[in-house]
């Protein structure tokens, strides 16, 4: 293996060539008018037709009155104009009535646009609004390469082929798209992380996005699932960069550092409008209804976990150091995400 394929240079994706259609006007405009984030995860809805065992939201109460209202939303992408990326997320981003819409207007003020989706609500039709809307990316989630396990593991029937043929309308239609997939310990040693990776292919996607287990969500106390050093080693052993990447394109494909977030330039807007670090951490510093997008960021970049040693090194939710401080230290009958 090239040593040089997983350094941690930031010039990766530069390097080897992501499958995304650039615009340079857009670029140029975003380097020049860049705003206080780069990349902006925004949950947008809780709703969803899935319970999946291992949601990374499934621990926040939906209760869908208190969502950010369109304007609410198109505000803060106004905030944080220009973001390099905007990646719309739920919950089931494809419930919002108004995601066309939102769509749109994100991308006119960022250089691409993704959508986060279990893929049953798209058809063809779905698939082709979303495309003329502006999307540059569908990530579809596929658990399993199995049929009956990924819809044992998303607890809805049928899920799975409406996955599969979301991958399908999409592409049909010219819209990129990349097949997201949760590695466990499990499909690590019996081989189906690779299925799902030649099943991509087979479908000709765009590539595969993984996320590397993480005690968060419905998975918080269970530390157990995280990968040992020489487990992480055998999935970049197996991982071929621009085709298959980890958590997205702009990120650290050489270890579990979250670049985003060392780097300060990586966020999320819960459905709410909680500003927290990422939307693994249950940790909130504001509320975009009550003061603007910068303040909530001047007060969370400059809070002593921003400093922790972990944050340079590792996904701050797999280290025991800052969950003994942060996360285990969590009133366990507090509402999350639970406010800093």
């Amino acid at each position: 293996m090239e040593p040089s394929r997983y350094r941690d240079d930031g010039a990766l994706w530069l390097e080897k060539g992501i499958p995304l259609d650039l615009d340079l006007e857009k670029l140029v405009d975003w380097i020049g008018k860049k705003g206080p984030v780069s990349y902006l995860m925004f949950g947008i809805t809780y709703q969803c037709q899935c319970n999946c065992r291992h949601c990374c939201t499934g621990n926040y109460q939906k209760e869908k009155h208190r969502e950010l209202t369109t304007e609410e939303v198109k505000d803060v992408l106004d905030q944080a104009n220009k973001t390099l990326a905007v990646n719309f997320f739920g919950g089931e981003p494809t419930l919002r009535t108004d995601l066309m819409e939102l769509i749109s207007y994100a991308s006119d003020r960022s250089v691409f646009v993704f959508v986060d989706t279990n893929g049953i609500c798209v058809t063809k039709d779905f698939a082709q609004q979303l495309k003329d809307s502006g999307l540059d990316l569908l990530y579809v989630s596929i658990d399993s390469p199995y049929a009956e396990q990924h819809d044992e593991y998303r607890r809805f029937k049928g899920c799975f082929e409406k996955a599969v043929q979301a991958v399908k309308n999409a592409l049909d239609v010219g819209l990129k798209c990349v097949l997201s997939t949760y590695i466990t310990k499990e499909s690590l040693s019996n081989g189906d992380f690779e299925r799902v990776i030649q099943m991509a292919k087979d479908l000709d996607a765009t590539g595969v996005r993984y996320l590397l287990p993480t005690p968060a969500g419905r998975w918080l106390h269970n530390v157990d699932v995280r990968l040992s050093p020489k487990e992480e080693e055998r999935v970049r052993e197996i991982v071929e960069f621009p085709f298959v990447c980890r958590d997205f394109y702009f990120q650290n494909q050489a270890s579990s550092k979250c670049r985003g977030v060392a780097d300060r330039e990586y966020i999320y807007i819960s459905p709410y409008g909680d500003l927290q670090p990422c939307c693994f951490m249950p940790l909130s510093f504001g509320n975009v209804r009550d003061e603007p997008l910068k303040v909530l960021l001047d007060r969370m970049w400059s809070h002593p976990m921003y400093s922790e040693p972990c944050i340079f090194s590792e996904c701050p939710m797999i280290s025991e150091e800052f969950r003994n401080k942060y996360i285990d230290t969590i009133p366990p009958d507090a509402k999350l995400p639970f406010r800093m």
